[in-house]
Formats: C-alpha cells, structure tokens, sequence
C-alpha cells in the first residue's frame, strides 16, 4: 500500500454508524479492515460512542483500538484536534466544523437533488445543512462512482478535482468457493434476489409489478427472494405483496448474515436490481463476484459498476423488467454469458484499491488545507450557512403538515 512521507495521526468520527445505515456500513468495516491490516504506516484515532460500542466490535482488526477514543457527545472531538493531522468523517457529514485540521468528508450522492420527492422536508434540511455545505468545506470529498462526483461537482458546484472517486469493492469471500454452511434458511429451488432496505428509491413497487406482469399475462411463476430493512415512511413491502397477490412466490428472510447471502448469491437465478437511484451499487458486485448473473437498472451510476455484465432494463417500466427477468430466466446460455463476463468485471473492484484512494484524498487534504480557509468558514461562511438554516427550519416548523 502506497505510503506518505511521514507518519500521519488520521481521526475518524464514527458518530453515525450503526447497525440499519445500509451499504455504509459495509464500506466503513471494509476500508479500515484493509487500512488496519495493510497500512502500519499511519495511526488511526477512532472517535466513538456508547451507541456504537458494540458495532466498533465487528471491524474486524483489534488495531482500532490502540488509539480509540471514547467519547459522550460528538462536539467533544474538537479537543483531541490537535493530535491530528488529518480529520476524516466518511458518513457524509463534515462535523463539527470547521476545525483547524485538514478534513475529508465521504458523500456518496446527493439523490435529493434528483429525486426531492423521495425526501421529506426535514430530511432534505438535515441533507442541505450537513451533507452538502460539507463539501464545500472540507479540503477534499471522496466519492464512490464517476456518476456521484459529475452529480456533485454540478449540483453543489463543487470543482471536480477536490473531489476523488474511491470505488467500492465487495467483502473477499464473494469471491472464494462457498464452504459447507450449517444455516436454517430455505431457498426456492429458483428464484431471482434483490436485496434492499425498504427506501422508495429503491424501487421495489415496480419489481413486484413486474412479477405480477409474468404470473399473470405470462403464465410465468417467478419465485424472489427480499432481504433487507424496513423504514418509517418507507415503501411498505408486505402490504403490496398481498396486494398484487405475490405471497406463494416473494418470501422475506429478514437478516441474513454474510455467509447465507453468499449462499443466497450462488444459488440465485439472476439478481434484479431496480434501484432508480444509486452512488454506487454494491449488490451488483458481490452477485458478479459469486457467478450470479445480473438484470439491473440503466440509471445513475448501475451502468458504470455493471458494465457489459448487466442486462439493462428501463427501471421505470415494469414491462421491461418483466421481459429481462423472463428473457435471463429462460435463456441458460445468456445466463452463462454474463457470469462470464460478471467475474471479469467484478475483478475490477478490490479493497486495496479502496484504501490507497482514500489515502490520496488524506494526503492531498494535508497538502492543500489553509488556514487562511479554515478562518474565512469559522467567521464567515459557517455562521451564514448556519443563520440560513435557522430560518429555513422556522419555515418548515410553521407550515401546516400536508
């Protein structure tokens, strides 16, 4: 792993990870397994705090813990700044800020700036006041796709070379043989899968419609498999299962852990992936990785991590989903040609990549921070964005809810 010139203090604010954030928690165990392991050359200060105490367990090397810092509030990390030499949050928030310190921030898209109807308006308050003035002040922003960096540096108007595109990579073993697995879960004897916390963006309703489509005008039974978190507000899944009549043939397992998705993975006849909205897309990967063919989304950054591996449907369309699913489901040669080339793709992405992008991000933050800067955001750029805020969160208090 590339190293800097000298031995750099790295803090980390884990103040947002927790166990039901999705593929962010995925990147956060992954990048600093592969930074702890690999990378003995720079100290990592890990701020966290009891309601992740038991989460900071699963990192999976014990070096986190030889310079972890425990603390009661986040505001508090101001006063260890000193004994560090670059500040990194990588759960989309700059915070606090600013600090004396030069600060990278991970943002993995700015989907509310696409699809605002998916985001109430607090939530898009909570977006505008933490993510996005973030990135403009921290010294660098580190993304997950070229997608997500051409969609901030427009939508923020953010210049494009403060910001760097670490793609993700899958956990290793999706890449290995599957072992014997002692596991009660019960698998279809074919199915397709997607797995998918219950966001509206994630666009389930349409895969179900699609399903719908073959039973019904098809004669086609298709038998999937949903994992994932459900969400206040969310897309209610097991009501429009019954709903479109689909409770013979869409089974929800709840939490599987990883060696039973990598089971689930292998035995699937074709992942479905309709997302309308993603930074990245990490499903795609591990299906590849494990010899599942994959049928996805042509939107956001899908394209660009399937590559020629993913058989591209209009997610707005269920007609078109249904003739992908169907088309895959009967045509085993297909099905092969794109194992093929999803194992060549999926070969692309690996955590040592991850890693070394992040530390050029650290490295060039180091290089480029100003005080000067950090002076103009502490008396000046902070306070207005904060007086904005406030009087875009009267607002919101004072409108009637719809």
């Amino acid at each position: 792993m590339k190293r800097w010139k000298t031995q750099n203090a790295i803090g980390v604010n884990c103040f947002l990870l927790q166990k039901n954030i999705g593929g962010m928690r995925q990147y956060f165990f992954r990048l600093f397994k592969e930074l702890l392991d690999n990378d003995p050359h720079n100290r990592y200060l890990f701020f966290y705090f009891q309601h992740n105490k038991e989460e900071m367990e699963k990192i999976g090397n014990d070096r986190w813990k030889e310079h972890a810092v425990f603390l009661p509030h986040q505001q508090e990390i101001e006063s260890y700044i000193d004994r560090l030499d670059v500040y990194f949050c990588p759960f989309g928030a700059l915070w606090p800020r600013p600090l004396p310190v030069p600060g990278v921030v991970t943002l993995v898209d700015v989907q509310e700036k696409h699809y605002p109807e998916f985001f109430s308006p607090q939530d898009t308050w909570n977006r505008e006041k933490f993510n996005q003035f973030s990135t403009r002040i921290a010294d660098r922003v580190i993304t997950i796709s070229e997608f997500s960096k051409n969609s901030i540096a427009a939508k923020l108007r953010i210049k494009k070379d403060k910001i760097h595109v670490a793609y993700l990579a899958a956990d290793e073993s999706f890449y290995q043989p599957l072992g014997p697995l002692d596991t009660a879960l019960e698998l279809p004897a074919n199915y397709i899968f997607y797995p998918a916390n219950r966001w509206i963006h994630k666009n389930h309703d349409n895969l179900l419609k699609a399903l719908k489509i073959l039973k019904e005008e098809k004669q086609l039974r298709v038998d999937c498999l949903l994992t994932g978190f459900d969400y206040e507000n969310g897309y209610p899944l097991h009501e429009k299962i019954a709903e479109y009549g689909l409770q013979e043939q869409v089974r929800t397992p709840g939490y599987l852990d990883i060696q039973e998705i990598r089971l689930v993975y292998r035995r699937a006849r074709m992942l479905c992936f309709p997302s309308l909205f993603e930074g990245f897309g990490m499903p795609l990967v591990e299906a590849m990785a494990s010899g599942c063919p994959v049928t996805c989304a042509d939107a956001t950054s899908i394209p660009e991590v399937a590559g020629s591996a993913g058989l591209l449907f209009n997610p707005h369309d269920p007609y078109d989903i249904a003739d992908k699913i169907q088309h895959l489901w009967n045509n085993e040669g297909e099905r092969q040609r794109l194992i093929k080339l999803g194992h060549e793709q999926a070969a692309k992405f690996s955590l040592k990549q991850t890693a070394e992008k992040h530390l050029e991000a650290f490295e060039q933050a180091a290089q480029t921070y100003s005080k000067v800067r950090y002076f103009w955001h502490k008396t000046i750029s902070e306070p207005r964005h904060s007086f904005k805020m406030n009087r875009k969160k009267e607002k919101i208090k004072s409108t009637p809810a719809a």
